[in-house]
């Protein structure tokens, strides 16, 4: 059987192929891909699902005293309610979320460089070293952002959230500063808001199904345990709730799908608005080029 040829990431795609191109690229790719996702942030994904396993425990016997009738307090902090679980899995979560966009991207980004070949995990670590700042401190920026332009209202949060995401690709596959990555989001999505919208908002119906799918034995261990013991004891349920909290965990992986389709997107636009994977083909006739470093960041 003839092998299948290669994904070639700089290239114009509609929405169709993008998703399609994003399934393929993942199946190629399938075992470097998640291997490098789980060597980087594996321990990160399991210190999330114990703080949050933790914070869900605390939070249901918060809830268990209330119904118990001795009251809510309105002397009681946000503290007493969530607990230090809470705030260190939201540290947790985010500094997971900004290390696996940084992972799956330098993945991609490398997987370019070296001619559509999957890179090693050594080579990744000075990728992710490199940039692991600036994604991590943009991660918390355009969260702010995103939260106050949802608060002033819904549609502007909707309209940048697909610009919000192509600041990451531009980082890594650019080598510029955030600042530079910002600006140059809106620019590249002019004229084709609706296509990444599209493609992007697709990927995570397709995600959020896949999630839900690989959650459905959870939801029959909640369903179990509230018809044998109800609200009796937290003792009895914080076992479930820490099982329930490591499955969903896992099913995380599957924002490696959306990671790769917002990379598809922005070579699609920065193929429409600059063509450089025609140039750099045209410029690689009777050429060899040895892996290279880094390049010399853009601003």
């Amino acid at each position: 059987m003839q092998q299948q040829q290669k994904i070639e990431l700089a290239k114009t795609r509609d929405l169709g192929e993008t998703i399609s191109d994003t399934f393929v690229f993942v199946k190629q790719n399938f075992k470097p891909l998640f291997k490098a996702v789980f060597t980087f942030c594996g321990l990160l994904l399991l210190a999330t699902a114990v703080t949050y396993s933790l914070q869900q425990v605390k939070l249901f016997e918060y809830q268990k005293r209330i119904f118990d009738n001795q009251g809510f307090q309105s002397f009681d902090t946000m503290f007493d309610r969530f607990g230090i679980e809470y705030f260190l899995s939201m540290f947790f979560i985010m500094l997971n979320y900004s290390l696996m966009t940084n992972v799956v991207l330098s993945f991609m980004a490398l997987y370019k460089q070296k001619g559509n070949i999957a890179p090693t995990n050594n080579e990744l670590w000075d990728h992710i070293k490199y940039y692991f700042i600036r994604i991590f401190v943009g991660t918390f920026v355009l969260s702010i952002l995103s939260v106050l332009a949802t608060v002033l209202c819904i549609a502007p949060g909707v309209y940048v959230s697909p610009i919000f995401g192509l600041v990451f690709p531009i980082i890594i596959m650019e080598n510029t500063s955030f600042t530079y990555a910002f600006n140059r989001s809106f620019n590249l999505i002019k004229n084709n808001w609706w296509t990444t919208f599209g493609t992007l908002f697709v990927m995570m119906l397709i995600v959020y199904i896949g999630y839900m799918i690989f959650s459905f034995p959870t939801i029959i261990i909640t369903v179990i345990n509230a018809l044998t013991h109800g609200t009796k004891t937290a003792a009895t349920s914080a076992p479930v709730l820490i099982v329930i909290t490591l499955v969903q965990q896992l099913g995380q992986v599957l924002f490696i799908l959306l990671l790769v389709a917002l990379g598809l997107c922005y070579y699609n636009l920065n193929e429409i608005k600059e063509g450089t994977g025609l140039n750099d083909r045209i410029n690689q006739f009777g050429t060899h080029h040895p892996d290279s470093n880094l390049p010399a960041e853009e601003y």
